[in-house]
């Protein structure tokens, strides 16, 4: 039993992966894996002996969570895009509750500090958006030869690296970056584009291991600094992925309520998960 419980927890971490605004750490820690998966991926292995059955079967779950799913997210951006991005922009601020909480699970309190880099990580995020929506930066489907391949490596990084952190959503910082759409589109059990997902791949599996060390060093000695970027990447992302449909018409109408139950569905996982104390 525990067996299909390990692939049921590495399939639902893979679905969560795969939609922005669903934090991957979120429900390691909700299945009380967190510390299994962490260790291993950090390349503890006195942890990697300890529970490699738990770690093969869950990462069986994993894959097959992010490949089967990667078709359902295609069709919705193909026939619902404007309603889908809606979706995950509720996703994304229905996740803020549990980041805060996050935050401030230590009884520590943000500083001034902490909201000129949350002011910072927005006006970030808003203003390479206006430059790729204004056309003078590429997006990732215009990119091509090496200036794609990093592209993808980093973007794939940097994804690995949030995942790991309980309420931070990789998916989001995905599409933050302007790949999100591109890889997934890239990943269909007939038609796999490796020009894609080999460097995205690459920087998955570079920023899983070596994140799961730089995110233990950057949460003991910086952690509401960290807290206060990923807050500021949140508001900045919601201005980043606002549907080109949107406006007055039937979709947005549509794309409002989608908005509204994803903001429900975030906020109650948030509000049923535990976040670390100590």
């Amino acid at each position: 039993m525990q067996y299909v419980l390990a692939v049921l927890y590495g399939l639902v971490f893979g679905i969560a992966n795969i939609i922005p605004g669903v934090s991957g750490g979120t429900m390691l820690v909700v299945f009380g894996c967190y510390d299994k998966v962490c260790g291993a991926l950090s390349l503890n292995f006195k942890e990697i002996k300890k529970n490699i059955v738990f770690l093969i079967f869950f990462g069986i779950g994993a894959v097959a969570g992010l490949l089967g799913f990667a078709v359902v997210i295609k069709w919705l951006f193909g026939n619902f895009p404007t309603e889908t991005y809606m979706f995950f922009m509720g996703l994304i601020a229905g996740s803020v509750p549990l980041i805060l909480r996050n935050a401030t699970s230590r009884g520590e309190k943000f500083s001034p500090l902490c909201g000129v880099i949350m002011v910072l990580a927005a006006a970030l995020v808003i203003y390479l958006s206006v430059l790729e929506k204004s056309g003078v930066v590429a997006s990732a489907a215009d990119v091509e030869g090496i200036g794609a391949f990093a592209l993808f490596l980093i973007a794939g990084f940097i994804a690995a690296v949030a995942m790991i952190i309980p309420g931070v959503s990789g998916s989001f910082i995905m599409m933050l970056l302007g790949t999100y759409e591109t890889v997934i589109a890239s990943i269909h059990i007939h038609s796999l584009n490796f020009a894609v997902i080999i460097p995205t791949a690459i920087g998955v599996v570079a920023g899983l291991v070596l994140g799961a060390r730089l995110i233990t060093f950057l949460m003991k000695k910086f952690r509401l600094w960290v807290f206060a970027a990923i807050l500021g990447l949140v508001a900045g992302s919601l201005y980043a992925i606002l549907p080109a449909g949107f406006g007055l018409n039937i979709d947005t109408l549509i794309g409002v309520a989608a908005l509204a139950l994803g903001f429900m569905i975030a906020f109650i996982v948030g509000k049923h998960t535990e976040v670390e104390r100590d």
